[in-house]
């Protein structure tokens, strides 16, 4: 079950080359035909609640949380909009790959934000992942323009997606996940419809497969995935869960060089297996320290 989750996670970059409308705009169509889906969940899920667990899990939305709903879908729409453009200039592994070293980015940020002490271990891993970003970004790369751009999107994507993630984290200690999906996911479809119309991106799909393409990738990546990975989760250790997560660039490789011919020298794979030990080592520290 967790490996058809993470193959269907990686399919995001491939559904984004295919799609007939924009990047940006491919990642607003996502979120907007996710949120009914998360939203049928939340309620026959609320459904089968009784008592007061239903009622707080239908327990309205105070006001503040409302902004925080807002502010996490922006940072989600920002990390969409960065990480589906990346898939245009770089490989579909070194997007997911460097869009997952979010470990790196959720470290710091706890400790500016709720003074979290940080394991001096953890400098270790950094290091190891800093010398993989350098092998795969700039000796793997030759420091192409494009490539080089994409491979910083991606990195930005990482750090946008770890502001979701906090803000999501606290939100879900209140609310049923599914229902702050949805509200979220609404929130990001109408942000990336405003930048990618500010970027005059193609809107519209001009045939039956370029809608198809949309809704395959919303069930896929936005609904499937997620949801696989979630119940998965509860039936396997947290340490073998993060090792399979870690499988994600590897199907992305797998699908880029099949679909796409994307082929990646001996380097950029050293590259690849320096940061896939360096975020697996990263998590095993800071998740131990819970």
């Amino acid at each position: 079950m967790v490996l058809c989750a993470v193959c269907c996670l990686a399919l995001g970059g491939v559904f984004v080359r295919i799609s007939e409308v924009g990047p940006v705009a491919t990642g607003a169509y996502r979120s907007l035909f996710a949120a009914p889906m998360l939203l049928g969940i939340a309620f026959s899920t609320a459904r089968r609640v009784p008592g007061s667990a239903r009622m707080s899990r239908s327990a309205r939305i105070a006001g503040r949380d409302r902004l925080m709903i807002v502010l996490a879908g922006m940072f989600l729409a920002a990390d969409l909009c960065l990480w589906n453009i990346s898939f245009l200039y770089t490989s579909l592994a070194e997007s997911n790959l460097l869009a997952n070293l979010v470990p790196f980015v959720i470290a710091p940020l706890c400790f500016f934000l709720f003074g979290d002490r940080l394991p001096w271990q953890v400098v270790f891993p950094a290091m190891l992942a800093l010398a993989g970003l350098y092998i795969l970004v700039i000796l793997g790369t030759g420091l192409d323009p494009k490539h080089l751009q994409g491979d910083l999107l991606a990195l930005a994507t990482a750090v946008f997606y770890a502001l979701f993630l906090v803000i999501a984290k606290g939100l879900r200690e209140r609310y049923e996940a599914t229902r702050i999906m949805a509200s979220l996911s609404l929130v990001c479809a109408l942000a990336c419809i405003v930048v990618a119309v500010c970027l005059s991106e193609s809107l519209w799909p001009h045939s039956g497969r370029g809608w198809l393409v949309l809704i395959a990738l919303a069930v896929t990546s936005q609904v499937l995935g997620q949801t696989l990975m979630a119940h998965a989760v509860k039936f396997l250790p947290l340490q073998l869960a993060a090792l399979f997560v870690l499988l994600q660039p590897v199907a992305a490789a797998v699908y880029g060089f099949f679909l796409f011919d994307q082929h990646l020298s001996l380097l950029q794979l050293a590259g690849i297996a320096m940061l896939l030990v360096s975020i697996f080592w990263a998590k095993n520290l800071l998740e131990g320290r819970k």
